[in-house]
């Protein structure tokens, strides 16, 4: 039986998911626009754009990041699974816990080094762009959030797992 918390838990889950996904698209469109433009006019037209290569950069960096969410979300980073195929379900679920504890580790030092980077670099312009570089590092610390959520979500299923298949063996 679902409460309403869990519908609106569900919700939310949902449309952070799709916003996510959204600005990766978007990001990935722009970095993309912008290369081509560059090269377009660099090769073309003969008149370079000065802007285009540092935003292109930016981008990059703001879609590596969210594709690592998106990553984080549908389980699909890359893993050498010959151990854990080997184990017991208690076993993967004990391994499934340690990933997931060092992940949310991992998430918990980007998210205090990446908010330090990103205040101590606010008040600094990119070159060409007029951009606070605390807008290029912000995202940082937004998606070892993201990734810490998914992980704790997984670190549930495996408490799950371990301690349902604990009180099946009694």
């Amino acid at each position: 039986m679902t409460t309403r918390s869990d519908d609106v838990v569900t919700a939310l889950t949902r449309l952070a998911a799709r916003a996510v996904d959204g600005l990766a698209i978007a990001t990935f469109t722009g970095m993309f626009a912008c290369v081509f433009a560059q090269v377009v006019f660099r090769y073309f037209l003969g008149d370079p754009l000065v802007w285009s290569d540092e935003l292109a950069r930016y981008l990059f960096v703001w879609c590596s990041f969210l594709g690592w969410v998106i990553a984080a979300r549908k389980r699909s980073h890359l893993s050498v699974s010959v151990a854990a195929d080997r184990l017991a379900p208690n076993g993967r679920a004990l391994l499934a816990l340690v990933g997931a504890a060092a992940a949310i580790a991992f998430a918990g030092l980007l998210v205090y080094y990446g908010v330090r980077i990103a205040a101590r670099n606010w008040d600094v312009d990119t070159t060409s762009l007029a951009l606070s570089m605390g807008v290029v590092y912000v995202i940082v610390p937004a998606a070892a959030l993201a990734v810490a959520f998914h992980a704790v979500a997984d670190a549930r299923t495996a408490l799950q797992a371990l301690f349902g298949a604990q009180e099946g063996n009694r």
